[in-house]
């Protein structure tokens, strides 16, 4: 996330790059907390897994990054709970949208990238 935030296509993520390294701190955390949990799993159950991990940690991401945009609002002087309130009804569409297509995104590519991954890796 340190260089994505300088190399982005979309320009330099500026002052929320703490909160995006945050989010991604914590997402990579949680992936390896879970390839040790996972082993010998039936595939249903892996799927199931893997979309809901994707939907809570895309969520939770959501939350840290929009916490970020929120506490950069308090600089311009707007009070603590209405930037709160605003950064989250602005970026809840954005959310939604992130959570549904990270959802199924975990879902149906978990279990061929992890198979592809184990070939490679040698694990």
């Amino acid at each position: 996330m340190f260089a994505n935030g300088f190399l982005s296509p979309w320009g330099v993520a500026g002052m929320i790059m703490p909160f995006q390294m945050a989010g991604m701190a914590i997402i990579g955390v949680a992936g390896g907390f879970y390839r040790r949990y996972k082993s010998g799993e039936s595939p249903g159950r892996l799927f199931v897994e893997a979309a809901i991990l994707g939907a809570f940690l895309t969520l939770t991401y959501d939350i840290i990054t929009n916490s970020g945009v929120a506490v950069l609002a308090l600089t311009s002087g707007i009070p603590i709970i209405p930037a709160f309130i605003t950064t989250f009804i602005t970026g809840m569409a954005f959310a939604i949208i992130h959570i549904i297509s990270n959802t199924i995104l975990f879902g149906f590519t978990f279990i061929p990238l992890s198979n592809v991954l184990q070939k490679f890796g040698g694990r």
